[in-house]
């Protein structure tokens, strides 16, 4: 079995880019010259301490080699544990923009356990969009890489429901 992995960890890239480019955040789309997406993890530890699900032996290592929480130094919203549903639905958009590279979830996509965040995502932007919803929930949305703008245009059908009608 073919190991994917560096030979270099994450923390090493991610302190030699920085060494190269102090207090710069690293581009989403940046991978290293080994072919380690360094952009992406970069995003995906961001996303789990928002979302509470990074331990905080890895939160300690990050802040120790100077990692950037934030682009812009404000500092990232946590997601109550107390607001289920909210985390629910969070960590299900950021399982879909893992999978399909984006967070144009569609308005019927629903989880394998019955979780329609299409609906809760489509829900929220509206709001958002009526200026109606807090900036500490736009800011988690745009994190995740949701947008109040237009989506483009196209079919709205997730890839796996397509497959499915006949």
């Amino acid at each position: 079995m073919r190991d994917n992995r560096p030979a270099t960890s994450a923390l090493q890239l991610y302190r030699a880019f920085q060494h190269q480019h102090p207090r710069t955040p690293v581009p989403a789309d940046y991978v290293t010259e080994c072919g380690f997406r360094l952009g992406r993890w970069q995003d995906r530890q961001r996303i789990a301490r928002m979302l509470g699900t990074l331990p905080p032996q890895r939160i300690e290592q990050l802040d120790e080699i100077g990692f950037l929480w934030s682009d812009d130094d404000v500092p990232l919203p946590a997601v109550s544990r107390t607001d289920a549903k909210r985390r629910r639905m969070l960590t299900a958009i950021a399982a879909y923009r893992e999978e399909h590279g984006n967070a144009l979830v569609p308005a019927n996509y629903v989880t394998a356990d019955g979780e329609q965040v299409g609906q809760w995502l489509y829900r929220a932007v509206k709001k958002w969009r009526a200026d109606a919803l807090p900036d500490k929930e736009r800011r988690t949305l745009s994190v995740l890489g949701v947008s109040p703008g237009p989506r483009p245009r196209g079919p709205r059908t997730s890839a796996h429901l397509v497959g499915q009608v006949r």
